[in-house]
């Protein structure tokens, strides 16, 4: 083999790109001994010095901004971005995630002589491409929620945004689904050896739909630590049957990546194999490239061995180094425009506002008794906010947090972050309103010696503002008890945590004039609450403004319009096992399935205002059965309120017949959030409606032919147990020949 050996590195013919990609990569890795090209298969890259080539860690994380690499712009936690119903604002989070990454990756590059390190690489775990199928996930924080439909046009606008920049010959950064397939159990055991039966029929209707637009669109795919169907996921077949054959992973810089310790975790949990190198073979051969690891250090002995060839190891390097290279990685900086972020373009004013306009969209009002809300500075003279969640910083980020360096250190002092206790402030101290704070309970204390003081100020309050429910307990810094969310921690019910309720119940028994903001990862069976408080605003994980979006929206400045993006149960009896991922097992899972009614449905949630729905018809009403025809469907929202607003026109479909006991009841297959529409003016809203969205499992997953009834609705009728307010809707027909 011909080795190079020019010292400059400008002079390798791999950094210059004006050669084809393909070009270069083959004369690099041509250039490559066996060992350097093992070498390069773990995150953990070293540098190639004889070949010019620099370090590379290719472990970085994305998810509702950067993580791990202390200052950053830190959005809504996914679920609440996804109660948006907005590809628009999540593809901007994705473009300043992007951006911000771009310039952490310029200053880490200088300060360390040209390589790559831990966090500041351009490669991004994220966004994630499961589904929220039970309540109780630790994890589901950090999904798009229950709807299959709904999480794949948010990936997509994920994606997108982190990928595709102004310069579009290269990536601005590289997009890493994860994590594939199925994953939605954090209780260790079994997370780390999970390994159910799941039906074609759940896996193509469910699973699989975010996958396929992933393998389409994004740069990298992860491999999960779940088994499906007697395989762990990072040597499954679907990797290469399901993935590249079928949903055609296959551009020259798609590659997979295992989640961290999953071929490891094939010998120790699984116990799969009798050691490292069975599994590093396993991995390969199942069409894994790159390791977060060590495992495949072992390749060698796998090749020695006869169980793995040298065409292997040659193909996953070049697709990895085709990956850097479609980043720029490799390019003159003066031919790359990326490389002009700077610490300017983190957490920039620009930025902090896109943050803020995604808080006040992603926010979700569930209860408005009496119109209480919003509450006008002009009328009160004493606000009392109480609750420990009014007044905390790590309540704002949720699981995969940034603001801090590695996952325990503490909160940088300068991440701007607004609590929902300085929100509301800045809403009413201005306009002579005191704002008084009492912590009343920790979320999860027994220790209620708190409660005398705030029932002793709501006494003489104008209202009383409680902000509490459940905390992430990412990296031990939670300190939420049994009931937190997050990494390695599933919920054991879905109960309000320790003694919340009850102080609420004393609040509330002294002033009726009660709010509650719920801060949460997932749903609370807050069954009380829902039936007693007059309002409930639900903030999420909020983000970097998630408190000033608290106050806007609780003062009228803005109408609340998010919507719930998965369905909040009356409480753990009405969700199946944990363990069992069948969508069907009584009473169901997700509004797909459920028979009963919950305490809040899928696509729940109120404005200030209210508005009637005209219109209605598809255009056109027959399509062909099969793939890739559109229909077009609109209404007419008419603002009949006082206040403007933006509402989200929601389009359902309802099967022409039960195929089996799998099919749902009723689909979301269409969206589209509206403009900001006046008091007493009208917008035609109009969202499209695709074959490919309405297939379903007969004889093939595909459009089955018949009349679909069409629902069009801003919330689905009948929307909880406690819920009074019903949201106009439209039906219409469209029929597939």
């Amino acid at each position: 083999m011909l080795l190079f050996t020019i010292a400059v590195v400008g002079a390798f013919p791999w950094f210059d790109n004006t050669l084809p990609r393909r070009e270069r990569v083959a004369m690099l890795v041509g250039n490559m001994t066996t060992q350097e090209k093992i070498a390069q298969m773990v995150v953990a890259a070293p540098a190639i010095d004889r070949l010019g080539v620099g370090s590379y860690h290719w472990r970085n994380n994305v998810l509702h901004g950067d993580v791990d690499n202390g200052v950053s712009t830190q959005f809504t936690q996914a679920i609440g971005m996804a109660a948006s119903f907005s590809p628009a604002l999540v593809y901007k989070a994705g473009r300043v995630s992007a951006n911000e990454q771009r310039a952490k990756y310029n200053i880490a590059l200088k300060q360390n002589n040209g390589s790559s390190v831990m966090n500041y690489g351009l490669d991004l775990w994220g966004p994630v491409g499961n589904l929220m199928r039970d309540p109780r996930w630790g994890r589901g924080q950090e999904t798009y929620g229950e709807d299959p439909f709904l999480a794949t046009k948010l990936t997509e606008a994920f994606v997108d945004g982190l990928q595709n920049g102004p310069q579009t010959d290269i990536y601005q950064t590289l997009a890493t689904c994860k994590a594939f397939a199925a994953y939605g159990v954090d209780e260790e055991p079994p997370r780390l050896s999970f390994d159910p039966n799941i039906t074609e029929t759940d896996l193509r209707q469910y699973y699989f739909p975010a996958w396929e637009l992933c393998a389409k669109k994004s740069v990298s795919i992860m491999c999960s630590y779940n088994g499906i169907n007697g395989y762990p996921m990072c040597m499954s077949p679907m990797l290469k049957a399901v993935l590249k054959d079928e949903f055609g992973f296959t551009k020259p810089e798609n590659y997979v990546v295992t989640d961290s310790g999953a071929l490891e975790f094939m010998v120790s949990k699984y116990h799969r194999f009798q050691n490292t190198t069975q599994a590093a073979a396993a991995g390969l051969n199942a069409g894994v490239d790159l390791n977060s690891g060590t495992v495949f250090h072992h390749l060698s002995d796998a090749l020695e061995a006869g169980t793995i060839e040298t065409s292997q190891l040659d193909l996953a390097v070049s697709r990895l180094f085709t990956a850097r290279m479609a980043a720029g990685t490799f390019d003159p900086p003066a031919t790359v425009m990326y490389s002009n972020l700077t610490q300017a373009d983190i957490q920039s004013p620009e930025n902090l506002q896109i943050a803020e306009d995604v808080a006040l969209r992603s926010q979700v009002l569930v209860k408005n008794q009496d119109n209480m809300l919003p509450l006008k500075p002009s009328s009160l003279k004493k606000l009392l906010v109480v609750g420990w969640g009014a007044n905390d910083t790590y309540s704002l980020l949720g699981n995969y947090m940034g603001c801090e360096f590695g996952g325990n250190g503490p909160i940088l002092q300068n991440c701007s972050l607004t609590t929902p206790l300085q929100g509301i402030k800045d809403a009413y101290e201005p306009h002579g309103v005191e704002v008084t704070y009492s912590f009343g309970v920790a979320v999860e204390s027994n220790d209620t010696s708190g409660f005398a003081d705030a029932v002793a100020q709501a006494k003489t309050a104008d209202y009383v503002i409680f902000v509490g429910g459940n905390r992430n307990c990412q990296g031990g810094q939670g300190k939420g008890g049994v009931h937190c969310e997050g990494e390695g921690h599933d919920r054991p019910d879905l109960q309000m945590p320790g003694q919340q309720t009850k102080l609420m119940q004393q609040l509330y028994q002294v002033n009726k004039n009660f709010i509650l903001v719920v801060v949460t990862g997932g749903p609370i069976s807050m069954n009380w609450e829902a039936q007693y408080a007059p309002a409930i605003l639900v903030m999420w994980y909020g983000g970097s403004r998630g408190g000033e979006a608290v106050g806007q929206l609780l003062s009228g400045v803005v109408s609340p319009s998010g919507k719930l993006p998965m369905t909040w149960p009356v409480g753990v009896e009405q969700v199946p096992p944990k363990l069992d991922m069948a969508l069907d097992t009584p009473p169901g899972r997700t509004y797909r399935h459920l028979t009963e009614m919950p305490l809040y449905k899928f696509g729940f949630g109120l404005t200030y205002t209210t508005v009637e729905l005209s219109g209605g018809l598809a255009s056109p009403n027959v399509l062909p059965a099969a793939v890739g025809f559109v229909a077009t469907v609109c209404a007419t929202i008419k603002n009949t309120g006082a206040y403007a607003t933006e509402e989200v026109l929601q389009v359902y479909a309802m099967p022409p017949r039960k195929y089996s006991s799998k099919t749902p009841n009723t689909y979301l297959v269409g969206f589209q959030r509206s403009t900001l529409i006046a008091p007493q003016a009208s917008q035609e809203v109009c969202a499209e409606v695709s074959t490919t969205s309405l297939r379903l499992m007969d004889t093939s997953f595909a459009p089955q032919p018949g009349a679909y009834e069409i629902t069009l609705c801003t919330a689905p009728p009948n929307a909880g147990k406690f819920v009074i307010t019903q949201s106009p809707y439209v039906n219409t027909t469209l029929s597939l020949q």
